[in-house]
């Protein structure tokens, strides 16, 4: 397969016809099985991927933003090709799907086929198809956002001037469709601390921390305005985005604010958060040692304190 990186003269049209989805399949996000010779005149992007893999949970904002940059011409797939056996299920995947907020069809490659079709080695792995239905290029890993969308925009321009690009967006079903709307969506930790009788819900996909009374089960704060975002302030607008695990620390709740690649510090006694390190975005590579705010974090998902000390589960670089 031809990668993001190659310099033939012809790199925007590929030479090789994808294989077909098998049929037989389960699908999500769509009424209806898809068909690669449905999609000609359209740029699909494969994205081979695992509900418990980081690496490709990475990838999901980067497939967003180019959903966002070309939403007439572009069709990403999703193919899971599950890793454990748990993996397979159709009612998990849908759950994942739900949970990372992903769009997109996705089919069930439970058994591998399209992956050993294709020829996939690793987890993540994209492959970009042309219009006519022909393997341009394909690239394993995750920060592939930008060569994706310069190539994209090139087979877009290349077929346009052809004559074969069909600019008629895709009307798909979703599975977010019909579901009721939950008092906790998708909470990721919970914190219980006996001394203050208080019980902290990392409520991640309303991105907010609710706090519940252990003996009494009533509601006593509600922390984030429950919009995604990076944004520091009193508990009604501070804005957190997916936050996981958590760690108590006197009046201050420290907490790890995964996919806002930050450490937020909950100031009870002031009732403000604020940003106590990293940078609002992903670092690249291992973490160094440095100032909290001057550091990159890696998808931070959970914390322990002992003493003084605050470790983090930084789960996008594998490090504690």
């Amino acid at each position: 397969m031809a990668q993001v990186q190659d310099s033939s003269a012809n790199r925007y049209e590929g030479t090789m016809t994808a294989p077909q989805f098998p049929a037989g399949m389960e699908w999500l996000n769509t009424d209806k099985p898809l068909r690669l010779e449905d999609l000609k005149g359209k740029v699909v992007l494969l994205d081979f991927w695992t509900y418990c893999c980081i690496n490709c949970m990475h990838v999901i904002p980067d497939l967003k933003k180019l959903e966002k940059d070309f939403p007439d011409e572009l069709v990403v797939i999703g193919v899971h090709s599950a890793k454990f056996t748990t993996e397979k299920e159709t009612e998990n995947i849908r759950q994942a799907i739900l949970r990372y907020e992903i769009e997109h069809p996705v089919v069930n490659d439970k058994n591998m086929k399209i992956w050993q079709l294709y020829g996939v080695r690793a987890w993540p792995t994209l492959v970009l198809i042309d219009p006519a239905g022909k393997i341009v290029a394909a690239q394993s890993g995750e920060g592939l956002y930008e060569p994706f969308k310069f190539v994209i925009s090139k087979v877009i321009e290349t077929f346009k001037a052809k004559g074969q690009l069909e600019a008629q967006p895709l009307k798909l079903y979703q599975e977010k469709k019909g579901q009721q709307e939950k008092l906790l969506l998708f909470p990721g930790k919970v914190l219980a601390d006996e001394k203050s009788d208080r019980l902290f819900i990392a409520d991640s996909n309303h991105n907010r921390i609710v706090v519940v009374g252990l003996t009494d089960k009533r509601v006593k704060e509600i922390i984030g305005s429950g919009k995604a975002g990076l944004k520091d302030g009193d508990f009604k607008t501070a804005r957190f985005n997916h936050p996981q695990g958590m760690a108590l620390a006197g009046d201050k709740l420290y907490v790890a604010d995964t996919e806002n690649h930050a450490l937020r510090r909950v100031d009870f006694k002031n009732k403000q958060v604020i940003t106590a390190a990293g940078m609002g975005e992903q670092a690249r590579g291992f973490n160094i040692v440095g100032r909290g705010r001057g550091v990159s974090l890696n998808s931070p998902w959970d914390l322990e304190r002992v003493g003084d000390i605050l470790y983090i589960a930084m789960a996008g670089s594998h490090q504690i």
